[in-house]
């Protein structure tokens, strides 16, 4: 099985520690990715409203200049909401996100993270 997974980061580094983490976890699970990494929120909202759909898994940042994580998630919620469950914040700040939807229940990654709870964060959201 592929697992389809968009980034949404401004940091290189989270990208790539989180591509790294991502391939480990497919190894480790028997399966393959295919991970599309983006910095530009705005084209990173252009392709969730019009691919949104092909993607498994998208990792989230929160606090991203110019259109933050959660105003990319309120977009996609009236655009594109069958895509809502595959989304996992990326974040160091999770109160932004329940200030801003506090009925809400999000899965998120907190920074800083680790390999274990970032898969027991997969786990969760691809039901394995």
């Amino acid at each position: 099985m592929e697992i389809k997974t968009l980034i949404i980061d401004d940091e290189d580094s989270v990208q790539s520690i989180l591509a790294a983490f991502l391939n480990r976890y497919v190894t480790d699970k028997g399966m393959t990715s295919s991970i599309q990494s983006m910095s530009d929120p705005i084209q990173s909202l252009f392709e969730l409203t019009t691919r949104g759909y092909q993607y498994q898994v998208i990792l989230l940042d929160v606090r991203i200049p110019k259109l933050s994580g959660d105003e990319i998630y309120s977009s996609i919620e009236q655009v594109n909401p069958d895509i809502l469950d595959r989304i996992m914040f990326v974040t160091g700040y999770p109160e932004d996100l329940y200030e801003r939807f506090p009925d809400k229940t999000f899965n998120i990654l907190q920074k800083p993270f680790r390999y274990n709870s970032f898969a027991e964060k997969l786990d969760a959201l691809l039901g394995n």
